[in-house]
């Protein structure tokens, strides 16, 4: 920095198409600051610096951050500033902000200019000043890409093109960059391996109402899958290719501000018409068609399998003290490897016993792994990417004696459930709209959680998949038909416990009536909820009604999948709760 002439330095974990999750090459703010949440941004300065991350880090930002000259900043909370604004207030004119182009995105570029215009200071993305020191820097991922079968897809490369061209046209644009990987991935029926977690393929895909160009290592392709492509009109070309394509772009193109990389952005040629907006295939690719719907439903049936072999071994294992955290999460990694079609963990386990379950996004090390006890609560945040789709539950257990809190903050977080999944709503609700539903339930005995509700689910592709969600925060993305989404309230007491129970539902539609079109949700997640936890005579009839009937339902699902000794023990998980006299 000094020898540059640089005041400031943003560091990113971001991949040039602005991931949640980058390949491990990307993850520059993880390796310079040490903090491996999947969201945050740092910045370094001369005499310190900071770390710009949202609610669902702020406990593990600060322990792992303690001891650093590094700050840390929540973002999006009123009253608090943005990395833009802070440099808006320390910086001026003579300094200079360096931040690599390839790993920020154009909101994020937009927001340094209009700072930058503010307090005067220069803004260069011609610099990655954390590559020149990262001398042991991992290399890029180089998995082969898979061509992903039209029996889980439901529809071609070629039909989805047309969808997109039909877009392009209403919107009257001429051309469209899509650089978002799920997207691309999805378009393209084609999955990789450069990414964690994610079973996609790093590329970028220009369509105009002529071509369409898949920019991509070539290595990564084998023949069929290019004969293929071509066969439904897709050219390939290099990765870096798309540079040029965008650099000798005219008319009216379109760029998503989210996922195109500011260096992209800048090399779009001046008198080009350019919009801003999330690509057409976002929504497209949320409303899962009935063929990626049923496939969808039969990999949350074989992960309900690994669930219960899981929350059976749990049960036998915990009170011999053997369980650690790691251990745990290994053997839950292992049952669903055995399921059919399973490809890999769809994120990074969060197995938290007590005062861990308060970290929402806990990740257990050596150093912090635990024995699993009887004397509290054991949160199991986890989920699979299977070729039929993309999994994620969360499942509380206990297995000794709770105190009354454990039990009520429990039973509440389950009443929470209960209210969302039952929610009719009517066409057009967002999700803003519908997060009290659950979010209320808390809110009722003073209780709140620093997170969405729930988040949209991919087709094996990400386990956070927009627009659709839950949240406090206006996404104006109506709810519509396939739409997957996640159910997941909680309670998180910092230096006790947390309980969180998740379960992944579908949009479907429920009636019309004189008043209009109404939608619902149907719970595709089938494993057991752990009753002997609950305070029984704090449900209300249709909650104890609700809870039995999922579980008639999910013994009905799962048994003939199971052996006679799992069969029976599900039994005994699902029976029927009642009242006591």
């Amino acid at each position: 920095m000094v020898e540059a002439g640089i005041t400031a330095c943003i560091v990113t974990n971001f991949d040039p198409h602005h991931s949640e999750y980058s390949g491990v090459h990307w993850l520059a703010r993880e390796y310079f600051s040490g903090f491996t949440g999947s969201a945050g941004d740092l910045l370094v300065l001369a005499d310190g610096g900071g770390l710009w991350t949202d609610g669902r880090y702020s406990i593990q930002a600060a322990e792992q951050l303690r001891g650093t000259d590094i700050a840390v900043f929540m973002t999006r909370v009123e009253g608090l500033p943005s990395l833009a604004d802070h440099l808006a207030s320390v910086l001026g004119a003579g300094d200079t902000v360096a931040v690599a182009g390839h790993t920020v995105n154009v909101a994020m570029y937009q927001a340094l200019e209009a700072a930058s215009a503010q307090a005067g200071f220069a803004v260069r993305t011609d610099l990655d000043l954390p590559d020149q020191v990262w001398a042991d820097r991992p290399p890029r991922a180089d998995a082969k890409a898979l061509d992903y079968p039209l029996e889980f897809a439901g529809a071609s490369t070629a039909d989805k093109l047309g969808d997109l061209r039909s877009d392009l046209a209403a919107a009257r644009r001429d051309a469209i960059v899509i650089s978002a990987l799920p997207d691309v991935c999805w378009l393209l029926n084609v999955r990789g391996g450069d990414v964690p977690f994610c079973p996609l393929l790093e590329g970028f895909l220009y369509v105009d109402r002529a071509r369409a160009v898949f920019c991509v290592d070539l290595q990564k392709i084998d023949g069929a899958l290019r004969a293929r492509l071509e066969g439904e009109g897709v050219a390939l070309a290099g990765y870096d290719e798309i540079s040029a394509l965008v650099s000798d772009a005219t008319g009216a193109l379109s760029l998503c501000p989210q996922s195109t990389s500011a260096a992209l952005y800048r090399s779009v040629p001046q008198g080009v018409d350019v919009t801003l907006a999330p690509p057409p295939t976002e929504v497209r690719k949320a409303c899962k068609n009935p063929v990626e719907l049923a496939a969808f439903r039969e990999a949350l049936r074989h992960d309900g399998v690994a669930m219960v072999r899981f929350a059976r071994w749990l049960e036998a294992q915990v009170p011999t003290g053997t369980v650690t955290e790691r251990s745990a999460e290994a053997h839950l990694r292992a049952l669903r490897a055995t399921q059919p079609h399973f490809l890999e963990e769809s994120f990074h386990t969060i197995a938290a016993y007590g005062a861990h379950g308060a970290l929402m996004h806990y990740a257990a090390t050596a150093e912090t792994d635990v024995t699993v006890g009887t004397d509290t609560l054991f949160l199991v945040d986890s989920g699979g990417q299977y070729l039929g789709g993309t999994t994620d539950i969360t499942r509380t257990f206990a297995f000794g004696e709770l105190s009354e809190l454990e039990r009520l903050d429990y039973t509440r977080v389950l009443q929470a459930v209960i209210r969302l999944t039952q929610t009719r709503f009517r066409k057009g609700a967002r999700g803003c709209n519908l997060d009290i539903m659950a979010r209320g339930v808390l809110w009722q005995h003073g209780i709140d959680y620093e997170c969405g509700t729930g988040h949209g689910v991919g087709q094996c592709l990400v386990v956070h998949e927009g627009p659709q969600n839950f949240s406090q925060r206006l996404v104006d993305a109506p709810l519509v038909p396939g739409m997957s989404i996640t159910n997941e309230p909680g309670i998180y007491r910092e230096g006790r416990h947390g309980v969180r129970i998740e379960n992944i539902m579908a949009v479907v539609e429920a009636e019309e009536t004189e008043f209009g079109v109404f939608y619902g949700f149907e719970t595709l997640t089938l494993a057991p909820i752990q009753t002997a936890p609950l305070v029984v005579s704090a449900l209300s009839d249709d909650e104890l009604s609700w809870l039995n009937g999922y579980h008639v339902r999910v013994y009905e699902s799962l048994a003939s999948l199971l052996d006679g000794e799992e069969q029976r023990w599900l039994q005994r998980a699902c029976a029927q709760l009642q009242r006591s006299a």
